[in-house]
């Protein structure tokens, strides 16, 4: 299992490179890379999320695909309380507290959770990472923006954080999806190619954007402070672990596994933008984002061969 991971990996790194390369070179700036973001959280993913949903209706995989969406919530919750209690006995306080507890159930889902489970599970595994990446979704702008608000003086309205949680792209492209996917709808031809089209740039774009990220990075600076790496080690190891321990109690098969590894992605590559929304550190967040996604490379085979056997 380890082995496709590992070349997904090599190949998603590459796509890094190319990223700090057109970086370096100022063809990508820093400006640049935040339309690359939106072209991503706006185009490519949603219209990703309906196209992993055009296949035949089956009741077994619908019930699955519920249980991941309470699993992932139940994980995220679950998670967020471990961070807050080992950052508490870090001598965190709001609002870094806040950064490190929901920055760490925030993982990269999105971007490299896709090409990870294709590797490994092909288009089986994907209706269910549909499922963790709506939760999680829906997750980070409830519970994580909570908690990167707290201490900052930017919260929201509990009406618009559920706006926010609901009606976006990202939820209302899958909600459509899995509509088309109950009622056995299949898109029209030109409508399914425009959406596959874009669906197939997620993979590049967010790994060059990835790359634009941790080329501004000061190296020397961040590998200096102990919280990054403890950090690192929840995200990528405890993580993981945790959530085999607790999802494997009404989850199995390939719906477990995929959960497992998406739960052992780095952190998200929007952390530093979400984490600015709020009012909290941009760049301990963008600290958070480098140090994960580089050991990420080393852990995340280590979790598809000894936690995924399914």
């Amino acid at each position: 299992m380890a082995i496709p991971v590992i070349y997904q990996l090599l190949t998603m790194v590459l796509l890094m490179v190319v990223g700090v390369i057109l970086n370096k070179k100022k063809f990508l700036t820093e400006s640049n890379a935040k339309g690359l973001s939106i072209v991503l959280t706006r185009v490519a993913v949603p219209a990703n999320m309906i196209v992993l949903m055009q296949r035949p209706f089956s009741h077994e995989i619908l019930i699955g695909f519920l249980k991941t969406c309470g699993g992932t919530f139940l994980v995220c919750s679950l998670g967020a309380v471990l961070f807050f209690i080992i950052g508490k006995a870090m001598k965190m306080q709001f609002p870094e507290l806040g950064l490190f507890s929901g920055g760490g159930v925030y993982s990269n889902v999105i971007f490299m959770g896709q090409p990870l489970i294709m590797a490994m599970y092909g288009e089986d595994g994907l209706i269910f990472c549909v499922a963790v990446m709506f939760t999680c979704n829906v997750f980070l702008f409830t519970v994580c923006s909570v908690l990167f608000a707290i201490g900052s003086g930017k919260r929201k309205t509990v009406g618009r954080m559920l706006r926010e949680a609901f009606l976006n792209l990202i939820c209302i492209s899958a909600v459509i999806g899995v509509f088309c996917f109950v009622n056995s709808i299949s898109l029209p031809q030109p409508i399914y190619d425009a959406l596959e089209f874009s669906a197939n740039t997620t993979v590049c774009l967010s790994m060059i954007y990835i790359g634009t990220l941790l080329a501004v990075a000061n190296i020397k600076e961040i590998f200096k402070d102990k919280k990054v790496y403890v950090f690192s080690f929840v995200t990528l190891i405890i993580m993981p672990l945790f959530t085999k321990a607790v999802a494997s109690l009404f989850l199995d098969g390939i719906a477990l596994s995929v959960l497992v590894v998406l739960m052992g992605t780095p952190a998200a590559a929007a952390l530093p933008s979400f984490a600015e929304i709020y009012g909290n550190d941009e760049k301990r967040a963008s600290e958070y984002v480098f140090v994960s996604t580089i050991f990420s490379v080393v852990t995340l085979p280590l979790v598809a061969q000894f936690l995924c056997i399914s």
